[in-house]
């Protein structure tokens, strides 16, 4: 008899995600259940066959194990069931690293860029034909989703510090893009994270591989018994980007192996941060025996993830770009890459803060994180599910943060408020991209239809 599975919150990203590999990977039947409202993950799951039932005390009497979302405690009817009836119950993190260690597990964690690295190297590892089990953090086009379930030894999967969460897991392969101080509501300071990634480093065994960016200000403190590899821009980096040109939202450079040249790589994303996450990709791919002519090529084949400098559509003649980037490095790179791209265009950045406890914490680094852009519009704060009754600031001040920068800015509260301002003021050279990791993709999604 197979396992009998059941995820509480099962269309979260990464719960849908590992919903659909599990059925592979443990031989399970798979149940979940969720809120109505639909998602991008609910088309997902039905591809999937898996069927996403209301929330309902019963619906765990027959599981064998229960993995719950992170968005629900112990007093939800699901999980207060599952622990009457004495059926083990897991986070998702204590979960995806059971799944982890049944294959040979690769962890690509940082700051920033997992997800799009973690999608990189998926695509390089799928078109060599390794048939890996992928979990990412976005819908990825070049893999048909954020799952793959394939019959592969290798299990690559994005890996958040949140909480430590990625402390869960036992990578023979390790990548860190960059450490930085972010989820402010639970690490106390920098060190309180660099020491999260070192702690992750140690677990590497010594016949494994950790791949970190050469330039990361922190990298001394990561030790690890298994080699280490460096990837960047620096004479220093064992796996190099050259002479890079930047053209109509991508670029072409030449990239180097210890020394040895590999060709020439065209990637079809914006940015320098892109360029860093295709070189780890790189670097993973080649320990894994992925011939060089053939990573390039696949990485030229790249075309994005869902909420990463995704194009939405034309309005008038603006362009409308959504992304996720919600910390202030991933906004000045985001909007460095939009300048570097469309030289031409107005580039107007709209800003939801995501949680209080961030703006609060980063208040002075958002406010230097905009300088790219023609215009700023700032959102209200789109607080998380754990902050609800933490109303600590108000985004007003981050306005005027930024506009003592001498950065044209204006702050507004609604975002009907806002799809009205832009709707009345769009010229055909803008580019409007809208950015944070709650709900402020709708307005660009109002002005496109």
């Amino acid at each position: 008899m197979p396992l009998h599975i059941h995820f509480v919150g099962v269309k979260g990203t990464g719960m849908s995600a590992l919903a659909q590999v599990s059925a592979r990977v443990e031989n399970a039947d798979i149940t979940g259940s969720d809120v109505s409202e639909r998602f991008f993950t609910d088309a997902v799951l039905e591809r999937a066959h898996i069927p996403v039932l209301n929330f309902d005390a019963h619906n765990v009497d027959h599981a064998d194990l229960v993995v719950a979302s992170a968005a629900y405690g112990k007093d939800h009817p699901e999980i207060a069931q599952a622990h009457k009836l004495n059926i083990p119950v897991l986070t998702y993190p204590q979960y995806l690293g059971r799944l982890m260690s049944k294959k040979k597990g690769i962890a690509v964690s940082g700051t920033h860029g997992k997800t799009t690295t973690t999608a990189m190297a998926g695509l390089c590892m799928l078109n060599a034909g390794l048939d890996p089990t992928i979990i990412v953090g976005s819908d990825v086009p070049s893999i048909g989703g954020n799952a793959y379930s394939g019959k592969g030894e290798f299990f690559l999967a994005e890996s958040c510090e949140y909480r430590r969460h990625f402390l869960n897991y036992s990578p023979e392969y390790l990548i860190i893009t960059n450490i930085e101080f972010d989820h402010p509501d639970y690490f106390k300071d920098i060190d309180d994270v660099i020491s999260a990634f070192a702690e992750l480093a140690q677990k590497v065994p010594a016949d494994g591989r950790v791949f970190i960016w050469a330039e990361e200000p922190n990298r001394k403190y990561i030790q690890s018994q298994a080699p280490i590899t460096t990837f960047g821009f620096s004479e220093e980096a064992d796996i190099q980007a050259r002479d890079v040109k930047f053209h109509d939202e991508g670029s072409s450079m030449k990239i180097y192996a210890f020394g040895q040249y590999l060709g020439e790589m065209h990637l079809h994303v914006a940015g320098k941060h892109n360029i860093l996450d295709a070189l780890a990709a790189i670097a993973l791919s080649l320990e894994l025996g992925i011939p060089a002519p053939q990573v390039l090529t696949s990485l030229s084949q790249f075309s994005g993830t869902k909420r990463r400098f995704e194009h939405i559509g034309m309005s008038d003649g603006a362009l409308i770009v959504d992304d996720y980037a919600h910390h202030p490095t991933e906004i000045r790179s985001t909007l460095e890459g939009a300048r570097l791209s469309f030289p031409e265009r107005r580039i107007r950045a709209i800003f939801q803060p995501h949680t209080f406890s961030r703006t609060e914490k980063l208040l002075d680094d958002f406010s230097h994180a905009f300088s790219s852009a023609d215009e700023v519009v700032i959102a209200e704060i789109f607080a998380s599910a754990r902050e609800q009754n933490l109303n600590t600031i108000s985004a007003s001040v981050l306005a005027d943060q930024i506009r003592s920068q001498g950065i044209n800015v204006r702050f507004i509260d609604s975002l009907d408020g806002i799809k009205t301002y832009l709707a009345q003021t769009l010229t055909p050279k803008d580019l409007v991209i809208t950015l944070g990791a709650g709900d402020i993709y709708k307005v660009g999604q109002s002005l496109v239809s």
